[in-house]
């Protein structure tokens, strides 16, 4: 729902805040109050066109600010604000729009600097203004399908068929790749066997490039290994003066005596042995390292080579050898496929017929479905726009078949003829906005479960009616508050009494400024704005009328 609408130095309001209630909420006012003002600001936040008139004499710039809480937001509304990386806190979501008086405008979503565009996208999914053809989600043929099936509970039939087009579609892209010229396909597979050749040719072991890497260096720094290596040797072992081990020889047998005398020397004994035994493995071990010391100038040209083959095969098919194989076996498998390509696209081609028969039948199910739905649905229409005073008024869902797609078979739209001898047209060219506005009433009564758009706004609603169908429009309006939240600026008592919270739109002259404000009214001061409503005054007969709404309202 909307919860406050916020709006700075836009056309005769300096600065309004308004906060507006769940159900049904009233907006009434002298004509020229500026009651049209607050919805024009509330449709540029939901992304429509500005321009720098709006912006009130002598400021700068205008700003309008709308919080809306989602207790549940709609899937389509998630989607795009995921797609835009918007996100919402504690349910709330924030949408700004920023207009300078050179004209140019900046909107925001959750504090996100937005594309106008996108603006209105999530515009569309918050709020159907009924009134002016901005933001009217019904007349769209797209929505207007949606809503039809929501209205028949076919959401699952839908998503039946649109899994099997996908799917039709998947194994099309595959047939299409399968299918291109026999001349790309023999080029390509002489590419990927030339490919797959060189690299079987080299014989790879995963991680040998950096063994010969290491052996080469070994062979480059041989003379340097040799001399370190004996030098270690001869410090251990082989030095008549200052061999480790003779060193260690000569402790072990002192410390053998001392302990002989003082046997708590015994543990040091048996460490200095496991020292002497240390030195001389290693020792040893150093003595056959420097003997089978062995380099073939050979071996290392051989080396260098097989480095070079690798360095080649890196620079074509990855940064490793592990990557090289990978793109061997990745190319293996295309060239296998390319090879096999007859029999797979008969395959593909048996299952594209087996799942188009399918799908054309579930879709055909479906349009079945909706056919049935759709004179069910046009029935309650017809009456609801005879409740609502027009009553010659004919509605009509109208079918076209197209081909297969992920909605089904059909292409659906809402028609009508409002008045006697007129044709059926489009919703979307019905110009009246009075008229529009209690076709929209009607559907959105009808479509009052299906429908996933939070707030609605209905202005002009009352044009042309009065008295009893004025009761059915208010009973209307109040009904479809119970699940969502209904704006309706009306000129008629029997609207706004059946509103939840009632708002008064006012001009005051301030420092010989005229200022529009909005204030909510209630207990004696909605008595006398419902008496201004029944006959402009606030007589004796007004106020009891208007205290007799009231109360029947209340005890309704």
């Amino acid at each position: 729902m909307l919860e406050t609408l916020r709006i700075q130095n836009f056309a005769l309001i300096d600065g309004v805040e308004v906060d507006f209630s769940p159900g049904l909420n009233a907006l009434t006012g002298e004509t020229g109050a500026g009651k049209s003002i607050l919805i024009g600001a509330l449709n540029l936040v939901l992304g429509a066109r500005a321009s720098g008139e709006v912006v009130r004499a002598g400021a700068d710039r205008a700003q309008i600010e709308a919080v809306f809480r989602l207790e549940k937001p709609s899937k389509p509304l998630l989607r795009l604000l995921e797609a835009h990386g918007i996100s919402m806190e504690d349910h709330q979501l924030l949408l700004s729009r920023v207009i300078s008086a050179d004209g140019r405008s900046r909107g925001y979503v959750g504090g996100v600097m937005t594309p106008i565009s996108v603006l209105a996208e999530i515009g569309d999914e918050l709020v159907d203004l009924h009134g002016q053809h901005e933001h009217q989600s019904l007349l769209k043929t797209d929505r207007q399908m949606g809503l039809l099936d929501g209205y028949g509970g076919l959401d699952s039939a839908v998503a039946t068929v649109a899994e099997q087009v996908a799917e039709l579609r998947e194994i099309g892209r595959e047939i299409d790749a399968l299918s291109q010229d026999d001349r790309d396909r023999v080029r390509r597979l002489e590419f990927l066997r030339f490919e797959t050749a060189e690299i079987d040719a080299a014989h790879l072991t995963p991680g040998e490039d950096d063994d010969s890497k290491s052996r080469i260096n070994l062979i480059n720094n041989a003379e340097k290994v040799f001399l370190l290596s004996t030098q270690v040797y001869d410090a251990l072992y082989e030095s008549e003066t200052t061999a480790a081990v003779d060193g260690l020889g000569v402790a072990e047998r002192a410390l053998g005596e001392l302990a002989a005398i003082d046997g708590s020397f015994r543990p040091l004994c048996d460490q200095l042995a496991d020292a002497r035994n240390a030195v001389e493995a290693v020792a040893s071990e150093v003595r056959g390292y420097t003997e089978r010391i062995e380099f073939d100038p050979q071996e290392q040209e051989e080396l260098n080579r097989r480095l070079a083959l690798i360095s080649g095969l890196k620079r074509k098919y990855g940064s490793s050898i592990d990557e090289i194989l990978a793109h061997r076996d990745a190319a293996a498998s295309e060239m296998a496929a390319l090879e096999n390509r007859d029999s797979r696209l008969e395959e593909l081609r048996t299952r594209q017929s087996a799942i188009t028969a399918k799908a054309e039948e579930t879709a055909q199910a479906l349009s079945k479905k909706r056919r049935t739905t759709a004179k069910k649905l046009d029935k309650q229409v017809a009456a609801s726009l005879q409740e609502l005073g027009m009553k010659d008024a004919q509605f009509e869902t109208q079918f076209e078949s197209v081909a297969l797609s992920p909605r089904g078979c059909d292409r659906v739209e809402f028609m009508l003829a409002a008045n006697p001898g007129e044709p059926l047209k489009p919703l979307r060219q019905v110009a009246s906005g009075g008229e529009i506005s209690r076709i929209m009433l009607s559907l959105k009564t009808v479509f009052a479960g299906a429908d996933q758009i939070p707030a609605l706004v209905f202005d002009e609603i009352d044009a042309g009616v009065g008295g009893g169908v004025a009761r059915h429009v208010g009973a209307k309006l109040r009904a479809l508050g119970d699940s969502h939240q209904v704006l309706c600026i009306t000129h008629l008592a029997q609207i706004a009494v059946k509103a939840a919270a009632h708002y008064t739109v006012v001009k005051e002259n301030e420092n010989g400024r005229v200022l529009t404000r909005v204030r909510r009214v209630e207990n004696q001061a909605r008595v006398e704005e419902l008496a201004r409503l029944l006959d402009g005054s606030l007589s004796k007969a007004s106020i009891n009328h208007a205290r007799t709404l009231l109360a029947e309202e209340h005890a309704g």
